[in-house]
């Protein structure tokens, strides 16, 4: 009877440790430096428009808020051409801190608003805001983003939604 018992235990331990290793090789790593799990904002050359893009990885994270937070805050790629002025140092690009989601609106702090708010100029501080909203309103449960920092020469809080920003013509990153 106790080796019956025995065998069954190890048999139950050896699979649930193959199904274990089978679900750790099936998850994907997620690379969040690839400016593909966001929108970014991009300036065709000889074109006065404004293009927000909708990166191609972004559906594989669009349903955990935190996820989107990570790719926006570990983005490689420049937001909109972050312009420090000569007189500056440059200093840590703002990150976004997601306070909560609640009633369709994503809370978020800006931290190193004044990054955002003095050095980035109005352009720049727009595209950021423009990036951290659609990226995040690619969640289905956030249609809408509070933003909570102190306001400065050239971005001030508040509620942003994608119409803020119709101005900026949308393309969506080629699958290739």
């Amino acid at each position: 009877m106790k080796k019956k018992t025995v065998s069954t235990l190890f048999l139950i331990s050896a699979i649930a440790a193959i199904a274990t290793i089978l679900i750790l090789l099936g998850k994907k790593t997620v690379d969040f430096t690839d400016r593909s799990y966001t929108w970014y904002v991009d300036y065709k050359e000889k074109s006065d428009d404004i293009f927000i893009v909708r990166g191609k990885k972004i559906g594989e994270i669009k349903s955990d808020a935190k996820k989107l937070v990570a790719a926006l805050n570990a983005a490689d790629a420049d937001p909109g051409s972050f312009r420090t002025p000569a007189e500056k140092e440059p200093g840590d690009p703002p990150k976004v801190k997601l306070m909560k989601v609640e009633n369709g609106a994503a809370f978020v702090q800006i931290i190193n608003a004044e990054y955002l708010t003095q050095r980035m100029g109005s352009s720049g501080a727009q595209d950021y805001l423009a990036s951290v909203t659609y990226t995040l309103t690619e969640n289905r449960k956030i249609k809408k983003v509070n933003f909570i920092f102190e306001e400065g020469d050239h971005a001030v809080p508040g509620v942003y939604t994608r119409q803020t920003f119709a101005n900026y013509k949308i393309v969506i990153e080629d699958n290739r």
